[in-house]
Order: structure tokens, then C-alpha cells, then sequence
């Protein structure tokens, strides 16, 4: 992502949830899910990553029944959820 939304709202959350816990609680320990890691061009990107997982029947390779096999994939957002920024880099700062 290009913006700091991640980082933000991050510390938001800990925040509110903080102030929910009972007193005296410790070794508080939450992060934000759903970043992953991707590379534009020659630099890392940190994009907002929706899971889509399932399963389904498909036939054996021997064609005797079938077996169960997992579908576990993911969408990458073009924009950012929070703050709407492009997530990708452009161009000009690519070379940067």
C-alpha cells in the first residue's frame, strides 16, 4: 500500500481493545490480518489480501471415486479499504 493506513489503524484497534481488557492485563500481543507481501517491479509492497478458501470433490487420477481437494487462494485490493489510495506503485515512483 502506499499510505500508512495499515500501521494506523493497527494501533487504533490495540487501543480500543486495551481499553476494554481488565486492569493489570499483560503481555498484549494483536495484529492487523489480512497483509501479505508482493513485489512491484524491484520493490516490496505490503497489500491488502482477502482469503478465499474452500474445498470440493474432484475425481481420482486412477478414476476410482473421488477425493476431497482444498481451494486456498486470495484477492489482492487494487485500493486501499481504509483511505481509498491506488495500492500499486506508480510508475515514476517505481524507479525511485
Amino acid at each position: 500500500m502506499q499510505c500508512d493506513c495499515q500501521t494506523k489503524v493497527a494501533e487504533k484497534m490495540a487501543e480500543h481493545v486495551k481499553a476494554k481488557l481488565p486492569e493489570g492485563f499483560k503481555d498484549f500481543d494483536a495484529k492487523l490480518k489480512g497483509y501479505g507481501f508482493a513485489m512491484a517491479g524491484n520493490r516490496l509492497m505490503s497489500p491488502f489480501m482477502i482469503s478465499y478458501q474452500g474445498e470440493t470433490w474432484v475425481p481420482k487420477k486412477n478414476g476410482d471415486g473421488f477425493k476431497r481437494q482444498k481451494v486456498d487462494t486470495f484477492i489482492t485490493a487494487n485500493f486501499c479499504p481504509f483511505c481509498g489510495k491506488a495500492a500499486k506503485l506508480d510508475s515514476d515512483q517505481e524507479a525511485a
